[in-house]
């Protein structure tokens, strides 16, 4: 009989502890492109719950930002996660807390929201025998670097050129290089010391564009996206 009344003690207190554990949320900050594995430089997270600013975590002030991040002893409701990314571009994830478990939830600062252009890029609107051209020059304390890339279309299919390498591109390929045109249109004025230019040619039109955010590296990440050797 005492060993009996043990047992369903152990088993009330297990099932009692379990049932009282609160609530967590553990966010994930990083790179869309999974091969960086750094922390990306992002300078706050704010966080509010139903509607009411409920923590802030920045770059340089505690509580500092960092790959994972638990938020632990929530009551249910709905939190939201408010960023800038690389574009200063305002994000925000949403989840609502229902129930005490784990609920994971990742930002990605090198995302963005570009559907609004799509429909206006060149790349996206060209015909058979038309062509974009993509110039490109990056200068800073320490470094100069000059890119071109020349996408067309031929057959109804695509091709990428660059300094006498040509390929055809595939659909990720071809939606790389949309995703950084329409991106163009998202860079704000900022503080860096390096400064990135970037001429769009279709036609008679071009565009201009500079990027001085230190962080969107809108070029390289393209390039890196589509594979072409020079």
């Amino acid at each position: 009989m005492k060993f009996k009344t043990i047992v369903i003690s152990f088993v009330f207190l297990v099932f009692f502890s379990c049932k009282q554990t609160p609530a967590a949320i553990k966010l994930k900050v990083a790179f869309s492109d999974q091969s960086k594995k750094e922390l990306p430089q992002l300078y706050f997270i704010d966080v509010y719950k139903d509607g009411k600013i409920f923590k802030k975590y920045e770059r340089f002030r505690k509580p500092r930002i960092e790959k994972e991040i638990l938020i632990d002893s929530l009551d249910n409701g709905e939190y939201e996660f408010v960023y800038l990314n690389f574009l200063n571009q305002s994000l925000t994830r949403t989840i609502e807390v229902k129930e005490n478990k784990v609920y994971n939830i990742s930002i990605y600062p090198d995302y963005s929201d570009y559907k609004e252009f799509i429909n206006k890029s060149f790349v996206r609107n060209l015909k058979d025998n038309q062509k974009v051209e993509f110039y490109y020059e990056s200068s800073g304390c320490f470094h100069s670097f000059e890119g071109n890339l020349i996408v067309s279309k031929r057959d109804n299919k695509y091709y990428a050129e660059s300094r006498g390498s040509s390929k055809k591109l595939n659909k990720k390929e071809l939606e790389a290089i949309i995703q950084m045109e329409c991106e163009l249109n998202l860079l704000n004025k900022g503080g860096c010391t390096t400064d990135d230019s970037y001429i769009v040619k279709f036609g008679n039109e071009q565009k201009q564009f500079n990027d001085r955010t230190c962080a969107w590296e809108g070029w390289r990440t393209m390039w890196k996206q589509i594979g072409l050797k020079i």
